[in-house]
């Protein structure tokens, strides 16, 4: 009995993946297992270790570092389909567990992983829109790489990172060679976000409701903010206030002057309404800075096909931001939402056995998607 089914598993197996469809949904199968909390990971059953190397390359301002996935001593590994990946703000380090995990999952399951590092971002609650050029230096150095297959070469973001993605894929430069994008908790556009956070309410498909936003987006948005002033003390009282979260005397605060007090209302908490009025007080360049790094500004110039995934209930991105998203995009091209209960804002996170299995099935056919590109 033993011997016929170990017969009928290697036959099954063998039939599964003759076939293009078989392989895309083994390789994916493999895939979830590996990234949510299964209890078992089966995907290095099947396949051989992917090795790390990190890579110095040429970016606009200077040189940048990366890590790349890549199984190397197996059929086909040269020509693979890649995918350039940005964790973002405030993004976990290179030896994370979770950062480790994926690029060797979807090594793994057959890409060519560039996990691109931005040291600005990696700062404290920082974001630098000068990533948004450098991943279009990123992307041209790994769709020039003779392992790569410039045909198959998609991009990846998580949170802000998802968003610079978005934003970076309708750089001409490379629009028309980017085949995929997976942006999992994007923001739409920055300064409805800002508004959002100010008024502690978010935008829902039945108009407005009650919102509480993270702590780590507050303090986001304050990194920014506070860079607006031209007073060095009133940067560091405020630096103090909302991201080092420390208490301040009130008369520490009656001479401050009208923008700082703009800026810390909007940090405090307000109305919808004053939130509004209180954005247009701020300086051009910041609002334009927020313009620059929305990818509501370039929807239309986004050609490839775009997956998106989103925390239904996530407190640092509200999901009616890739819903809003979404809406835009269908009316120009292709595009995939998956709203998922499992993630802790863009990392898996555990629950019961079957809640955790029926958002991996929604996970599976998002995915399934993604794993063409490598099969």
């Amino acid at each position: 009995m033993a011997f016929a089914l170990v017969a009928v598993s290697t036959v099954f197996i063998v039939l599964l993946t003759s076939t293009q469809w078989g392989r895309t949904g083994l390789h994916t199968a493999l895939f979830v297992s590996q990234v949510l909390d299964l209890g078992v990971k089966p995907q290095g059953w099947f396949t051989g270790k992917p090795e790390r190397q990190e890579v110095v390359y040429t970016q606009s301002n200077g040189e940048a570092m990366a890590d790349i996935y890549r199984i190397i001593d197996e059929p086909g590994a040269q020509g693979r389909a890649a995918v350039l990946i940005f964790l973002g703000a405030n993004a976990a380090g290179r030896e994370d567990k979770d950062v480790i995990n994926l690029g060797s999952a979807l090594a793994r399951a057959g890409f060519v992983v560039m996990i691109h590092w931005s040291p600005t971002m990696a700062l404290r609650y920082n974001i630098d829109p000068g990533e948004i050029e450098n991943l279009v230096w990123a992307f041209q150095y790994l769709a020039a790489q003779d392992y790569v297959d410039p045909q198959r070469i998609g991009m990846g973001g998580f949170c802000v990172g998802a968003s610079f993605t978005l934003v970076a894929a309708a750089d001409p430069r490379i629009k028309d060679q980017v085949a995929f994008l997976n942006a999992i908790g994007p923001y739409y556009d920055a300064r409805d976000l800002l508004l959002q956070t100010a008024s502690r309410s978010r935008f829902g498909e039945d108009g407005r409701e009650a919102w509480d936003p993270d702590i780590t987006t507050i303090k986001v948005l304050a990194n920014e903010l506070v860079e607006t002033l031209e007073d060095p003390i009133e940067q560091k009282l405020l630096e103090k206030i909302f991201l080092d979260q420390v208490q301040v005397a009130e008369q520490d605060l009656a001479g401050i002057s009208t923008q700082a007090q703009v800026v810390r209302h909007i940090l405090e908490g307000t109305s919808l309404e004053e939130a509004e009025r209180l954005y247009e007080t701020l300086p051009v360049e910041f609002r334009d800075g927020m313009e620059k790094i929305s990818p509501s500004s370039y929807k239309d110039d986004l050609k490839a096909r775009v997956m998106i995934m989103h925390d239904r209930n996530d407190p640092l991105v509200p999901s009616g931001e890739s819903r809003r998203l979404v809406k835009a995009l269908l009316e120009h091209g292709n595009v995939r939402y998956t709203e998922l209960l499992t993630f802790d804002h863009v990392r898996p996170s555990g629950g019961r056995i079957w809640d955790i299995a029926k958002e991996g099935v929604k996970l599976y056919r998002h995915m399934y998607g993604i794993m063409r590109e490598a099969n």
